[in-house]
């Protein structure tokens, strides 16, 4: 069964080529503003065709979708709407970003160059003009730059090991951002950033750190109100 929006639904995208990253944002939009229910099927000739594409980007988007657990793929069923994040997954995925995040900000603290602190102050800047809303495209802006935001610190880290840890849940983390942090942006996510940075500035490692653990305890409390 093909589950699509209704053909009387505005069109999300034109009808020209697209890349895998232009299929992989319209499929986004579909799933978080509600026109594709959870445990529907996804038929790929069936988004091909809405999308006007070949299939192939349409596979690439839904592989890239499955790594941050949004699709499911089942052997010879094709792809599923996953279920939403439980409270059990979001205080999981919580923990894992305590683990990894503060130690990782204290070695980009150790390691910085001279425009990790510009980039940082940049995407504060953009969350600062962005707010939430109730469709995707409302809080996009703000997820993108929460996102690039904690991916620079890990980067500047230099450790290659840890980076392929964090990007080994990095899906996971962004599907977290996209399906409670709607609800969640605001004052509180600028302000422990603006704490991260001024400790950078000073080139306090032990600060970094801290900051980075009372970032993600905040993450993470305001995670579990917004199931509450």
């Amino acid at each position: 069964m093909n589950a699509l929006p209704s053909e009387d639904t505005t069109p999300l995208i034109a009808a020209r080529p697209m890349l895998a990253d232009q299929v992989f944002d319209a499929i986004l939009v579909l799933l978080l503003d509600d026109k594709l229910p959870t445990g529907s099927q996804l038929s790929i000739d069936g988004l091909a065709k809405k999308f006007q594409v070949s299939s192939t980007p349409v596979r690439e988007a839904l592989a890239r979708l499955e790594t941050t657990g949004m699709v499911r793929r089942e052997a010879l069923r094709g792809y599923r709407v996953a279920p939403e994040p439980t409270v059990d997954d979001v205080q999981k995925i919580n923990a894992a970003r305590a683990m990894l995040e503060p130690g990782m900000a204290r070695l980009a603290c150790e390691n910085q160059s001279e425009t990790l602190v510009s980039e940082l102050l940049a995407c504060n800047s953009e969350l600062n003009e962005a707010r939430g809303g109730e469709a995707f495209a409302d809080y996009r802006a703000y997820w993108k730059a929460d996102e690039k935001f904690h991916r620079s610190l890990a980067e500047a880290a230099g450790n290659e090991f840890l980076f392929r840890a964090y990007s080994a849940i990095e899906g996971h983390i962004q599907r977290f951002r996209l399906v409670v942090q709607n609800s969640m942006s605001g004052e509180h996510t600028i302000e422990e950033h603006e704490r991260i940075i001024e400790a950078l500035i000073t080139k306090d490692s032990s600060a970094v750190h801290a900051a980075m653990e009372a970032h993600i305890s905040g993450i993470a409390q305001r995670a579990t109100q917004s199931y509450s």
